[in-house]
């Protein structure tokens, strides 16, 4: 049976894979059609806007939940979605998409160049971070 701690974590891998999702699928292919300053515009604000109470404890809500599950209750399922919400989402939003964002942070607004490897770049990895997490979110209901 399921504890309310184990539905908690649950829900917050889902939310936290679908905020990824909501980005690849929606937000990216949004910002790829303005130019490139609009978009570089809109992505910092979005990147700073990001930075709050409720994202944070998403953010590092999932993947400590899961290693906590993962310590308590150990079992395949329950290691493999601790690894997926720290690798692929937690060190992968590190050592990949937020040094895009202090790139991009860095650019110069109209630098097309820069704004079409970002969206290209970091969409593909942060699909990578949605997959991760769904994949997760259901080995925990499993």
């Amino acid at each position: 049976m399921i504890t309310l701690v184990q539905s908690l974590i649950i829900v917050v891998g889902g939310l936290l894979g679908g905020i990824y999702f909501a980005f690849s699928t929606s937000v990216m292919p949004g910002l790829r059609q303005l130019p490139a300053a609009q978009g570089i515009a809109a992505m910092r604000a979005a990147n700073a806007a990001i930075l709050n109470p409720a994202f944070m404890l998403v953010f590092f809500g999932a993947p400590l939940g899961s290693i906590a599950l993962a310590i308590l209750a150990p079992s395949p399922l329950v290691i493999t979605a601790a690894l997926l919400h720290v690798v692929p989402s937690l060190l992968l939003t590190m050592l990949v998409n937020v040094p895009l964002n202090n790139a991009l942070d860095a650019a110069d607004p109209d630098d097309e160049q820069v704004w079409k490897h970002y969206l290209t770049s970091w969409t593909r990895w942060n699909t990578v971070r949605a997959i991760a997490c769904a994949v997760a979110t259901l080995l925990l209901v499993l």
